[in-house]
């Protein structure tokens, strides 16, 4: 009888132990689709079955997180926590979530924690060096509870308390609040007993954890007597490992996994590799669903790990998970960017989702690996192309670019990669580095070889546009239209006739040498003009005077920015050689009145001095930033993106950090915190201090976290 006894029991166990399982993968799987409800009640029901399932806690603290219950989801990191101290991801949860609610203090310890599990990971090591020294602590038990849903039959709540045994009828009704399933704001008798099953696993977990403590009682010293230890058989997690991966290269992917599988919930069921080639046995056998939740498994366990990753996206792309397959790939290269065959997936499905910049990544690392790949040409091209549709959009817009174009820089690495020639693709790419002089002579090249093809006329007529000569562009443009006509016609008669031939297409030889001519007129002097009437200020609206700010912070972008910003150090201390010099007087008199607090003032004397200094860029850039300082204390934002980005025009191989990050100061003011991220992104390369690049980073992280706040609201 005890016999039979024993079986059925060890029977239950095995039979709950799969519930879980099943209901674990069920919601990682529902969590990945989006719906949060399931995800949260399969993690729930999971714990209600076995409350020591750290997995379940681990998933429930992150869906909390999301929906914005920071007290439970810290309770269920810790659960984790006390179940299995050595779960990596719930540490860096927990480390994050304690510095965001101000115990800074927990944070500290807990990121020292987690550094042992993801050495020098940036966001972890952050914190800890945000929080080193912090006195600073948070009790759970005074963050504020989620707000309750009141409407319940009494008599549910008293029947529920019946059947369980629960005193703490607030603890349920805390609880319910991630149980209300048909989200209609009424808790039934079911959802009820739903939230009764998870606080009485809770209480027990805890109960459970406490008895387990070790308990110190001062006992009378004693002689030692010497214990031989028991010698016990520790599975050798990694030889068996390397056994199951040699089986499966010899063919045996059955075996494999069948040498697998009875550890992997026991002692293997924090051994990253040993779930990694059980999801490779999984994939051989075509088990395609159980190789991605093994996977996924190990790579929780061990991020770190880019083959896992690999893997794990080669799955999902093969599923038709494509833009998850491209985030694995992506992954894969973070944690190893010399993972060539990790490149070579990623571009082609790049391209398929439309992903240009993931695109890029994948090419640039594939071209680099190898300098004479076929790719090399391609992604020449698409940066190109990139540029030239980032050009298209600047000119269609009205107003102002967010930020400085990232063309020309596209373009200079195409021009990097085909090297020198005289190509289409070569005058394109320095239409867009903004080199016109070379880009014109090369098309004048390429038309002297063959004058009838429209397209570079139309190439022609573009680099001229670019390089300020109107008149010439236009002919060209003209000429491209007549050509097209031409081909067109005799298109037709050879659809008519189906016997005769194209002929060269007459061109008049005075036409021609006008034009080249023409052509040939463009000259430097004329392209420094052009870049003069880009330096010249647009018109700004009226300004209505505020009261001066000197102490601007971001308050309403909830930015925190100190009062010694960059606005005021980019300002402070003119460089120019002439500052002596009488021309110069309205700039320095504007430099002393911002000093001075008196904004407006500063505002009226830099317009001033901008018309005697049309031809000296240096001075120009100089007066527009001050300007746009002036408008940035004056709370006046859009004036001041405006001066900041016409200064910006003028040289933009030679913007400065500082200016950038002004201008992204000034966009988050304007709340267009995606504007401010980019502007901030793009000052840290650009000569900023070891302080101004740490400032500027905080800022980045600051601007992310409105941002998720707004897609939230508009959500």
């Amino acid at each position: 009888m005890e016999h039979n006894t024993h079986n059925e029991i060890s029977d239950d166990t095995d039979d709950i132990s799969s519930q879980v399982e099943s209901l674990l993968i069920s919601g990682e799987e529902a969590s990945r689709a989006g719906d949060a409800k399931s995800a949260l009640a399969s993690f729930n029901k999971a714990i209600s079955l076995d409350p020591s399932s750290d997995m379940a806690w681990f998933n429930r603290g992150v869906l909390l997180e999301a929906q914005q219950d920071a007290r439970g989801a810290r309770q269920a990191f810790q659960i984790c926590l006390d179940v299995n101290p050595n779960h990596a991801p719930a540490t860096a949860n927990l480390c994050i979530l304690l510095e965001r609610i101000g115990d800074e203090s927990g944070a500290y310890n807990m990121a020292v924690k987690a550094l042992e599990f993801y050495p020098g990971h940036p966001t972890i090591v952050e914190v800890k060096d945000r929080c080193k020294g912090s006195v600073a602590s948070k009790p759970i038990e005074s963050m504020p509870q989620i707000e309750q849903i009141d409407q319940y039959e009494q008599s549910d709540v008293e029947k529920v308390v019946e059947e369980t045994g629960l005193t703490n009828v607030q603890a349920i009704l805390d609880e319910a609040v991630h149980h209300d399933i048909d989200e209609n704001q009424q808790l039934d008798i079911d959802e009820l007993r739903s939230a009764a099953e998870v606080v009485v696993a809770r209480e027990e977990i805890q109960e459970r954890i406490e008895v387990t403590q070790p308990v110190v009682e001062a006992i009378p010293d004693l002689p030692v007597v010497p214990i031989e230890p028991e010698i016990e058989n520790v599975l050798d997690l990694d030889a068996m490992a390397e056994e199951a991966k040699n089986m499966i290269q010899s063919g045996d992917a059955k075996g494999a996994l069948a040498l697998l599988k009875p550890h992997l919930k026991t002692e293997a069921s924090k051994h990253a590799p040993s779930w990694l080639i059980a999801g490779g046995a999984m994939a051989r056998l075509d088990l395609e669903d159980h190789a991605i939740s093994a996977i996924e498994h190990a790579q929780k366990l061990d991020p770190s790990n880019p083959k896992g990753w690999f893997n794990l996206g080669s799955l999902k792309q093969r599923k038709g998970m494509l833009r998850e397959a491209s985030t694995c790939y992506s992954n894969a290269l973070r944690e190893d960017p010399s993972y060539v065959k990790a490149a070579e997936k990623w571009a082609p499905l790049a391209m398929e989702i439309k992903d240009p910049q993931a695109y890029l990544s994948a090419a640039t690392i594939i071209v680099a690996s190898n300098p004479e790949s076929p790719l090399r040409i391609e992604l020449a091209t698409t940066l190109v192309e990139l540029a030239e549709g980032e050009s298209r959009v600047l000119e269609s817009q009205s107003g102002l670019p967010p930020t400085l174009p990232e063309g020309p820089e596209m373009a200079k690495t195409a021009l990097d990669l085909i090297g020198e020639g005289e190509t289409e693709l070569h005058a394109r790419a320095h239409t867009m580095a903004n080199n016109h002089m070379e880009s014109v002579k090369i098309w004048k090249g390429l038309i002297q070889i063959n004058r009838n093809e429209p397209e570079i006329w139309r190439g022609l007529a573009k680099a001229l546009y670019a390089a300020g000569d109107n008149t010439t562009a236009e002919k060209c443009s003209i000429k491209a239209n007549e050509i097209e006509a031409i081909n067109a016609n005799k298109s037709n008669i050879i659809e008519e006739s189906q016997t005769s031939q194209p002929e060269p297409i007459p061109t008049s030889q005075n036409e021609n040498e006008e034009l080249s001519e023409s052509v040939s007129s463009v000259s430097q002097e004329e392209m420094m003009s052009a870049n003069q009437l880009l330096a010249r200020p647009q018109p700004a609206e009226p300004v209505q005077e505020t009261v001066p700010n000197p102490q601007v912070d971001l308050a309403k972008a909830a930015l925190e920015v100190q009062s010694n910003s960059l606005v005021q150090e980019e300002f402070r201390n003119p460089s120019s050689n002439s500052v002596a010099n009488q021309d110069i007087s309205w700039y320095n008199q504007g430099v002393a009145l911002i000093e001075a607090g008196k904004y407006a003032e500063a505002l009226s004397c830099f317009d001033r001095a901008l018309p005697s200094f049309s031809n000296d860029d240096e001075m120009v850039i100089r007066i527009l930033n001050g300007r746009g300082n002036a408008f940035y204390y004056l709370e006046n934002y859009p004036a001041c993106v405006e001066s900041y980005h016409q200064a910006m025009l003028i040289r933009p191989e030679e913007v400065r950090g500082k200016t950038l990050y002004n201008m992204g100061t000034a966009y988050a003011e304007m709340e267009r915190y995606q504007d401010a991220v980019k502007c901030f992104e793009q000052a840290i390369p650009r000569g900023l201090s070891k302080d101004e690049i740490k400032r500027t980073k905080d800022q980045i992280r600051r601007c992310n976290i409105l941002i998720k706040e707004q897609k939230k609201k508009n959500r």
